[in-house]
This record gives structure tokens, C-alpha cells and sequence, in this order.
């Protein structure tokens, strides 16, 4: 008997070792780091994370299980890795000069948002239901904590006391579901239960516990009608963390989601799919229509968030309308692939240009100014027409306009739905894109039309502007030469499906 078979192989599990080791290295520096000199803390975090990326590359192209099937190392999971891992980077650089604005206290900050990277990147690698929902509760646990840091702001208390409510109440709700697929199927790993459920047909049970998956699902996305802690948690939280919470976690639900979905609970599509066509209309319209009313610019981009997810959606409901299941087995086709890697590039596209939006929101905020109002805009163009450029940018790519990153996922995006016959959800998806519109044009309009109601000046923050730098480039690439970056989305499903 071959007692190392037994042995789980830590190897395809570097990137998450890494992230823990780093999230505990960065406890100990905060107790023994002077309070002038708190800068290395980001320093070794950010160098952590790289260190983390660069072990992510042998493991490019891995197919493989370990801890008796739990975790799998496979391209879909790479993907997340990568992503949640520049996530991380960037919300650091983001983060420095904030920090030392509002006087956090660094250690907890950064260990807090390690810890929430890491169980992100757990729900990307996990194969069974039991690792998503310790994923997701690592995650959840992490930032409720960091939404609520401004321990002398009652906004910031008061946010993360309703997602905390709220989210305590989702994670019962989707615990629920994971105990009764796990009673209909007597097991938690996803390939075993589609085995199972092929088998044996869809119960009332399946169903079900089906139910009760997309709602705690869309809770961690923003979906209506599971969005109602989300406009206050992005109000309330520190601008960096909000900027965090709108790409991070929602990217680790999407993942689980496609995940759970795409694998386990594709024998049940038929249901699945008309309840997810209604979510994501739903999402698109009233995301949409709530963005028109806002004049605040961090609740403005939480409904755009909301609406997202929307369209993220729609991918998946195409990806389900045209994948074939007999008893003889699963057929998958080239339009499903599609719908699966198109949310999947919309999700990195949807990563750059919102971090960049939430990073200019970042850089007006100086003492009385929090740049929080869409009047702290106001003649932006004249002050800083760079700045006012940039913010233009992310704007016109978050409203699908070309030929920036945003038009090219949304575009893709209702092609495959087009592609699957979801003639009535593509054009949800265009008319809300326009009326999205509306909301982003008060803000340039603020920016190039109106006069600053007072002078001054933008802060001077080098890692701020670094990571605006790098958001702008990537949403401005990726735009004009998308190919690499739908290659590499599209690399990355082959093993899934």
C-alpha cells in the first residue's frame, strides 16, 4: 500500500500558502515596524503578493486535485488566482496614502485584506460545496470587518452592521441549500453531484436546494433582489475598501458561481436558467434606473455595480440555453464555452476600469473635500484636465462605449446571448447600457461643463497615481487589442467544460 497517496500535494496550493504566511508576516512587521516608518508594511505586502503571483506560473496549464478532491488546480482557477491576486496589488497602492489620511492602523488593514484575497482565491480552487462556503465565509468575515474600520464614523459602523446582518443571514441560506443537495445527492463534491443528479433526474429537493444556492450566490454579487446591503456598504466603507469590494468579492462570487453552475448543478439548467434570465433582467434594469437618481458618486457606482452583475449574468443564462444533457452524458458547445469565458473577461475588464474610476474618487479626497459628491467634480477639466481624462475614460468603458475595454465585453457579451436565442435579455441589456449612460454623463458633465464651487488641489500621491496609471493603460489596451486577454479567458475553461 502506497501510504503517499495520502499526502496531499501542497505544490498546487503555493499561491494560497504564500498569501497566508504573507497575511501573518504582515501582523508581526506592524508590531515591530516604528509608526514613521509603516510604509514597509504595503511594501511587504505588495512584494508578498508578487511573490504569490510569480508561484502561480509553474502552475499554468496544472489540471490536478488534491486534499482527496477538494481543491483543484485547474485554468479556471488560475485565472481567479491571477486576477485576485493584481486585485490585491492594486488596492494596496490605492490604499497607502488613504490610510495614513484617515490614521488606520496598518497591521489589521492589510492582514484583513489578505485574509479576504485568500479566501477568495479558495473559492476559485475549491471542488466542493463545503471549501466555497469556508472560502466564502473567510472572505465575508474579512470585510465585514474592513467595511466597518472607521471605528468614529457611524457611517462606516452602521454599513457594515447591515451586511454583517444581512450576510450572516445569506451564508444560513446557502449553508441550507449545501445540506440538502448534499441529502439528495449524499455528497459535496461538484463532480460527483452532477454524476448523481444526471443519474437520477431533477428531485424537488434538487430544485430546491438550487433555489437557495443562487440566493446566497447573488448576495455576494449584488443581485437583485439580494443588492440591498450594497449601496450602504460602498457609502460606508473606506473609499479603498469600497473600491475593493466592487471587483474582489464580487469576481470570487462570480467564480463560484460558474463553478457550482457549469459543473455541479448543470443537469438541473433547464430551472436554473429561466430563474437567472429573470435575476439578470431584474438586476440590469433596476442597477440602472436607481443609478440615474444618485448624486453621490460612491452609492452612483454601487447601483453601476449592481447593474454589472446584470450582465454578467447574462453570459452564464446563455452559456446554460444552448449546453445539451442526456443520460449519455453532457454536450458542450462552442457558444456555451463562449458565455462562460465572455463573463469571465468582463469580470477582468469590469476590474480595471471601476478600480480606476474608485481610484479618482480616491485622489480628490484631501481634508473638508471627500470627493464623494458628483459637484467635488465640478470643473476638474480646467484644474486637471489629465485627471478629468482619465475619469472620462473609465466612464464612457463602464457605459460600453468604444473603443474601450467596457464596449468590447459588453459587446461580446450580448453576441453570445444573441448566439443562444435571448433576443428579449440582449435588449434589456442594450437599453439599460443607455440609460446607464445618463448617470456617467452628470459626472463629465460636472467635470467639463460646470466651475469649481471651491479651489484646490488633487493630493500628491505617488502609489495612487501609479495604480490610476495602470487601470488607465490596461483599459485602454485592452480595448484596442483584446485578443491576449479573450485568449487567455478563453484558455482558461477548457478543463471546466
Amino acid at each position: 500500500m502506497d501510504i503517499f497517496q495520502y499526502i496531499p500535494n501542497l505544490s498546487l496550493l503555493y499561491p494560497e500558502i504564500i498569501v497566508t504566511v504573507l497575511a501573518l508576516m504582515v501582523l508581526i512587521a506592524d508590531l515591530v515596524v516604528s509608526k514613521k516608518r509603516k510604509v514597509i508594511i504595503a511594501v511587504l505586502a505588495i512584494l508578498g503578493l508578487l511573490v504569490a503571483l510569480l508561484s502561480c506560473i509553474p502552475l499554468l496549464g496544472v489540471n490536478k486535485t488534491t486534499f482527496s478532491g477538494m481543491f483543484i488546480c485547474d485554468p479556471f482557477a488560475m485565472f481567479f488566482r491571477i486576477l485576485f491576486l493584481v486585485i490585491g496589488v492594486l488596492t494596496i497602492f490605492i490604499s497607502i496614502f488613504y490610510i495614513a489620511m484617515e490614521k488606520i492602523h496598518l497591521g489589521e488593514y492589510y492582514a484583513l485584506l489578505l485574509f479576504a484575497i485568500l479566501g477568495m482565491m479558495v473559492m476559485a480552487a475549491a471542488n466542493d460545496l463545503m471549501i466555497i462556503y469556508l472560502g466564502i465565509e473567510l472572505m465575508a468575515l474579512s470585510v465585514y470587518a474592513l467595511v466597518g474600520f472607521l471605528k468614529h464614523d457611524l457611517k462606516s459602523n452602521e454599513a457594515a452592521l447591515k451586511y454583517f446582518v444581512l450576510g450572516a443571514f445569506t451564508s444560513g441560506i446557502l449553508l441550507y441549500g449545501i445540506s440538502l443537495l448534499y441529502g439528495e445527492t449524499g455528497s459535496t463534491n461538484l463532480g460527483e453531484i452532477q454524476k448523481s443528479l444526471i443519474a437520477g433526474g431533477s428531485s424537488r429537493t434538487a430544485v430546491l436546494a438550487m433555489i437557495l444556492l443562487i440566493a446566497g450566490f447573488s448576495f455576494k454579487i449584488a443581485a437583485v433582489p439580494f443588492h440591498l446591503w450594497c449601496p450602504d456598504a460602498y457609502d460606508g466603507a473606506p473609499t479603498s475598501i469600497t473600491a475593493f469590494m466592487s471587483v474582489g468579492p464580487k469576481a470570487a462570487g462570480f467564480a463560484a458561481l460558474l463553478r457550482v453552475f457549469v459543473v455541479a448543478l448543470l443537469p438541473l439548467k433547464e430551472e436554473w436558467t429561466i430563474l437567472l434570465w429573470v435575476i439578470s433582467a431584474s438586476t440590469m434594469i433596476l442597477g440602472n434606473v436607481m443609478g440615474v437618481t444618485q448624486t453621490n458618486v460612491k452609492r452612483l457606482l454601487a447601483y453601476s455595480s449592481i447593474a454589472h452583475a446584470g450582465y454578467g449574468l447574462m453570459g452564464l443564462v446563455a452559456a446554460g440555453n444552448v449546453i445539451t444533457i442526456s443520460r449519455s452524458g453532457i454536450e458542450y458547445t462552442e457558444d456555451g464555452r463562449m458565455g462562460i469565458y465572455m463573463v469571465m473577461f468582463y469580470l477582468l475588464v469590469y476590474t480595471f476600469m471601476n478600480l480606476g474610476a474608485f481610484g479618482m474618487v480616491l485622489l480628490l479626497r484631501k481634508n473638508s473635500l471627500r470627493g464623494d459628491e458628483i459637484s467635488n467634480f465640478a470643473g476638474l477639466a480646467k484644474t486637471n484636465p489629465f485627471y478629468a481624462a482619465a475619469m472620462t475614460i473609465f466612464l464612457l468603458s463602464l457605459m460600453g462605449f468604444p473603443p474601450f475595454a467596457g464596449f468590447v465585453g459588453k459587446f461580446y457579451l450580448f453576441t453570445v446571448a444573441i448566439q443562444a436565442k435571448l433576443y428579449i435579455l440582449a435588449v434589456i441589456g442594450v437599453l439599460t447600457s443607455v440609460i446607464s449612460a445618463y448617470y456617467y454623463f452628470l459626472i463629465i458633465r460636472a467635470m467639463y461643463i460646470e466651475s469649481p464651487k471651491e479651489s484646490f488641489q488633487l493630493i500628491q500621491s505617488k502609489s495612487l497615481v501609479f495604480a490610476l496609471m495602470i487601470t488607465l493603460i490596461l483599459t485602454v489596451l485592452i480595448g484596442l487589442y483584446p485578443s491576449p486577454f479573450l485568449n487567455f479567458a478563453r484558455e482558461s475553461i477548457f478543463k471546466l467544460m
